[in-house]
Parts: structure tokens; C-alpha cells; sequence
């Protein structure tokens, strides 16, 4: 759980310079902690959610080709030789 603490200002402006300076002392660990902590709630799983299995019929497809163009063979990788 974060930390909170309550201040007041007398304006926005002084608020906003206050913001400031505190995100200025914060080390980039700290920020991504931070960040990680917000945004949790949206990307964490659900407590009920524990796993998921694909089914899929592995018979042999054909390919349609409406247009007649004809597959194409994919160009070799030039890369990782």
C-alpha cells in the first residue's frame, strides 16, 4: 500500500511547485513502483481467473483464394545465418 499525506495550500500555484519538487526526488525505482501500484488493478489477474486452454480442431485446411492470385512461397530470412 503507498503512503499518503495530506497537505494544504493556500493556492494552485504553490501546490503545483510542491508537486513538482516531490516528483524531482523521486529515483526512477521509485517511480516505476509507483506506477506498478496504480496500475495493477487493471492488469492484474482475476482471483478467480486461474488458466485458460485453447481447443482447436488440428484437421488440414485449404485455402481459398477467391481472387486467384496464387499463393506466393515466403522469401528466405537474411537475418540469424
Amino acid at each position: 500500500m503507498m503512503d499518503k499525506t495530506l497537505r494544504i495550500f493556500d493556492n494552485f500555484m504553490d501546490a503545483e511547485a510542491a508537486e513538482r519538487v516531490d516528483d524531482d526526488q523521486l529515483t526512477y525505482q521509485e517511480r516505476f513502483r509507483i506506477f506498478m501500484q496504480l496500475m495493477a488493478p487493471y492488469y492484474a489477474t482475476s482471483p478467480r481467473l486461474q488458466r485458460i486452454y485453447r481447443v482447436d480442431d488440428l484437421y488440414a485446411r485449404s485455402i481459398c483464394d477467391d481472387w486467384g492470385i496464387r499463393l506466393q512461397p515466403l522469401p528466405k530470412s537474411t537475418g540469424d545465418r
